[in-house]
C-alpha cells in the first residue's frame, strides 16, 4: 500500500509539475530573449517572501501529521493547528513588510517592476494561502489519505499554469529590469491579435506584466486553499486545545531551527544572486531548478507515506522494541532500493541532454545555466537517497538529530553562497559563479547532510545500511550515460523527437544492465506492475474520496 500510495502522489505531483513545466516552456517561448531577465525578476519575488516562509511551519506540519498519526483525538488536533497556523501567519506578514523596508532602506535596493514591490505583496499573498493550505492538506497526510491531499494540492496547478500562459500571450509593455548594471525597458508584442471584447484585459496584463504573473500564482494556491478545506469540513474540529498547544509546542521546538535552514536553503540562493548579481542570473538559475525540482516528487512522494509510517509503528505498544527497529529499517531500506532504481536513470538522461532539454523546454538563451542544471541533479539525487534516513530519524523521535544535521548542512550552504556567487567566486576559472556557484553550494551541503543523517540512522537502529543496490543503480546510470552520449553523437542536431526516442533506448539499457546483474528480477517486475495497475488506483481512490 505504501508503494500504491506513493505511486499515486508521484502521478498527480508529476502531472502537476509537468503542466507546471509545460507553462514554464511555453512562456519562455513567447517572451523569447527576455524571458531570463522577466522570469528572473519573478521567481526574486518568490524566493524574497519565500525567506519568511519557514515561520508559517516551525515544524508544527510535521508535528501535526505525528500526533495525528499516534492516534491523539483528531477535532483537538487539528482545531489547535489551525490556531497555530493563523498565529504563524500573521507573524509571517509582519515579517516580509519588515523584510521590505530593510532591502529598501537599509540596503538601498529597489525592485525592478513596473508596479515596484507589489510583486512581492502579491507573492506574500500566494505564501498566505499556501500556508494555510497545509491545514486540510497535512491533516489528510496524517491519515495517509493520500487522493484527498493530493486533489488539493494539483488544483495550484489546474488553476495556476492556464492563467500564466494567458498572461505570456498579452505580451509585455514597459517592464523595467535591470542587466549589468543598466536599466532597461522590455516591450513584447502579444503574440495574437486579441478580440476588441478583451483589447482592454489585454493592455491591463501587458502594462501589468510581472505583476500579473506573480497574481496567477496566488490565485492557484487560493484555489488549493478552498479545495482543502471543503473536503476538511467533514472532519471533526474542536476547540484550541491548551495541552496540545504544549504538546505540539514541545515536538516542534527541536525542529524549529532546522525548518528554518531547510527553507532558507531553499530560497537564499536566489536572494543572493539578486543581491550580487541581477534578475538574469536569478533567471537563469532558478528556471534550470525547476527540473531538479520536478525529480523531488520521488523523494517528497515517499517522505509523504514513509514519516506516518514510521512514526505509527514507532508509537505501536504492541510491538517490542526489537520488531519495531526491523520494521522501520525494512521500509527505510526498500524506500531507498526502489527510489534510487526509478531516480536514478532520469538524473543521468537529464545530465546527458542537458544543452538540448534546455533548448527545447525553454529556450537558447537559458544555454548559461547548462552547467547549474547538471550540478542540480546531482544534487537531487543526493537529496532523494538522504529522504528515507531523514524520517528514519524524526519517525524515530529524534528531532534534535535531525536538527543538527541540518544546521550544521545549512550553514555550509549559506557560506559557500556567499563564497561561490560573487563574480570573486574563488572557483571561477572553472566557471563557478553566480547560478554554478549557488548549485554547487546546494550540492556539497546535500551531501553533508546525506552522510549525517546516515551515520545517525545507523547508530539508531544498530543496523548497517550499506548502500549496495544503489551503487548498482550508479554504475548502470553511468554506463547508460555513456552509452547514449555515442549514440546521440550520430545525429547532428537532435530535435525533441529525438529526446523521446533517447528516453526510450536509456530505460531499456538501463533495466537491461540491471537484469544482466542481477538487481532488477521478476519480484521486481510484479511489484511495479502492481503498483501502477491502473483498477486498483482507481478502486483505492475511490474508496478514500467516500470515506469521511
Amino acid at each position: 500500500m505504501i508503494a500504491r500510495k506513493s505511486f499515486l502522489i508521484i502521478l498527480t505531483q508529476g502531472t502537476s509539475a509537468a503542466l507546471g513545466i509545460l507553462g514554464i516552456m511555453l512562456v519562455s517561448k513567447l517572451w523569447g530573449s527576455s524571458a531570463p531577465s522577466l522570469m528572473g525578476v519573478i521567481w526574486f519575488g518568490m524566493a524574497f517572501v519565500g525567506t519568511f516562509s519557514f515561520i508559517m511551519n516551525l515544524g508544527f506540519d510535521a508535528t501535526h501529521v505525528k500526533k495525528m498519526s499516534e492516534g491523539k483525538d483528531q477535532g483537538s488536533c487539528i482545531g489547535t493547528f489551525i490556531a497555530i497556523k493563523l498565529l504563524l501567519v500573521s507573524i509571517m506578514i509582519m515579517c516580509v513588510v519588515g523584510g521590505i523596508a530593510i532591502w529598501k532602506y537599509v540596503l538601498q535596493k529597489d525592485f525592478y517592476d513596473a508596479t515596484k514591490e507589489s510583486v512581492i505583496y502579491l507573492f506574500l499573498g500566494y505564501y498566505v494561502f499556501f500556508g494555510l493550505a497545509q491545514i486540510p492538506i497535512m491533516t489528510f497526510n496524517s491519515r495517509k489519505e493520500i487522493a484527498k491531499s493530493q486533489f488539493s494540492a494539483i488544483m495550484d496547478t489546474l488553476t495556476r499554469v492556464p492563467l500564466m500562459i494567458l498572461v505570456a500571450m498579452a505580451g509585455v509593455t514597459g517592464a523595467f529590469i535591470s542587466v549589468g548594471g543598466t536599466d532597461m525597458v522590455i516591450n513584447i508584442l502579444p503574440t495574437y491579435d486579441w478580440p476588441s471584447s478583451l483589447s482592454n484585459i489585454q493592455i491591463f496584463l501587458s502594462n501589468n506584466a510581472i505583476g500579473a504573473f506573480a497574481t496567477t500564482y496566488m490565485l492557484g494556491a487560493l484555489i488549493m486553499f478552498i479545495t482543502g478545506m471543503i473536503m476538511l469540513r467533514k472532519y471533526p474540529i474542536k476547540k484550541p486545545d491548551m495541552d496540545y498547544a504544549k504538546l505540539y509546542l514541545k515536538f516542534a521546538a527541536p525542529l524549529m531551527i532546522p525548518l528554518i535552514f531547510t527553507l532558507l536553503i531553499a530560497n537564499v540562493d536566489k536572494v543572493m544572486l539578486g543581491f550580487f548579481w541581477t534578475s538574469i542570473e536569478v533567471g537563469y538559475y532558478s528556471s534550470v531548478q525547476r527540473f531538479s525540482t520536478l525529480i523531488l516528487l520521488f523523494a517528497s512522494s515517499i517522505a509523504i507515506v514513509l514519516f506516518p509510517t514510521i512514526s505509527s509503528v514507532y508509537s505501536n505498544k504492541k510491538l517490542s522494541k526489537k520488531k519495531k527497529i526491523h520494521e522501520i529499517v525494512k521500509v527505510t531500506k526498500q524506500s531507498e532500493r526502489y527510489s534510487s532504481m526509478i531516480i536514478v536513470p532520469i538524473i543521468f538522461f537529464l545530465f546527458t541532454f542537458s544543452q538540448l532539454i534546455i533548448d527545447i523546454f525553454l529556450n537558447s538563451s537559458f544555454r548559461p545555466a547548462e552547467m547549474s542544471l547538471r550540478i542540480l541533479v546531482f544534487y537531487t539525487l543526493i537529496y532523494t537517497f538522504l529522504t528515507p534516513y531523514r524520517y528514519l530519524v524524526l519517525g524515530m523521535d529524534k528531532p534534535k538529530i535531525l536538527a543538527k544535521t541540518i544546521v550544521i548542512s545549512g550553514i555550509t550552504n549559506i557560506l559557500l553562497n556567499i563564497v561561490l556567487i560573487p563574480s570573486s567566486s574563488p572557483l571561477s576559472n572553472f566557471g563557478i559563479i553566480g547560478a554554478s556557484g549557488a548549485a554547487c553550494a546546494a550540492l556539497v551541503s546535500g551531501i553533508i547532510l546525506y552522510l549525517g543523517l546516515r551515520f545517525y540512522s545507523g547508530r539508531m537502529t544498530r543496523k548497517h545500511f550499506n548502500g549496495k543496490n544503489v551503487g548498482k543503480h550508479i554504475i548502470a546510470g553511468i554506463i547508460m550515460s555513456i552509452s547514449m552520449m555515442y549514440i546521440s553523437s550520430l545525429f547532428d542536431s537532435p530535435r525533441w523527437y529525438h529526446l523521446v526516442i533517447f528516453g526510450f533506448i536509456s530505460i531499456l539499457l538501463y533495466v537491461s544492465i540491471l537484469w544482466a546483474i542481477k538487481e532488477f528480477k521478476k519480484k521486481d517486475f510484479d511489484f511495479f506492475m502492481d503498483t501502477i495497475n491502473p483498477l486498483e488506483i482507481f478502486n483505492y481512490v475511490r474508496s478514500e474520496m467516500k470515506r469521511k
